[in-house]
């Protein structure tokens, strides 16, 4: 009987606790940054950039490759010095290839990275906005969720506002 008694006075107790009086709702960011009409933009832009790079890059591979199958077909033909000197050019040629391929893709992902932080920079002030607007006191990220209920939700209102104010931005 004293279980009881404990036990409905601790469920009382917990029951307080969980009606709190503070506006909570969750968004994902994602989401707003990859369906949005600037998002979508970006994302065409990225795609064309990693397709003119690998065209880029393959173009280059194969002139190394031919130049390689070249050398290799000469072997019986050449002194071996001028083999072996043709052999250090091909290597230092390789060897700038993987540079500039580095170099292209290492400039690609900051084109990535920046223009997705750009993206974030224009929708926080957006956020802040509706946020005090409609007088939300705490804002979660949506996939650190487990449960939630989708009325709590502000997703969609965020992009809807997003691509009213903002149909293309300027990427570098």
């Amino acid at each position: 009987m004293k279980f009881f008694f404990k036990s409905l006075i601790f469920f009382f107790i917990l029951s307080g606790f969980s009606h709190s009086n503070e506006n909570i709702r969750f968004i994902d960011v994602n989401l707003i940054v990859s369906n949005s009409k600037v998002g979508k933009s970006l994302a065409i832009i990225i795609d064309s950039k990693n397709k003119k790079i690998n065209a880029e890059l393959k173009e280059l591979k194969k002139k190394l490759d031919e130049k390689k199958q070249k050398i290799l077909s000469q072997k019986n033909v050449l002194k071996k010095e001028e083999f072996n000197e043709l052999v250090k050019k091909y290597e230092n040629e390789a060897k700038d290839f993987n540079q500039i391929r580095k170099k292209k893709m290492n400039n690609f992902n900051k084109f990535q990275i920046n223009s997705q932080k750009k993206i974030l920079e224009i929708l926080n002030p957006i956020i802040t906005d509706y946020l005090k607007d409609q007088s939300i006191q705490i804002l979660l990220q949506k996939d650190k969720i487990i449960f939630g209920d989708d009325n709590l939700d502000i997703t969609k209102e965020i992009l809807d506002i997003f691509n009213k104010k903002h149909d293309n931005i300027k990427f570098e």
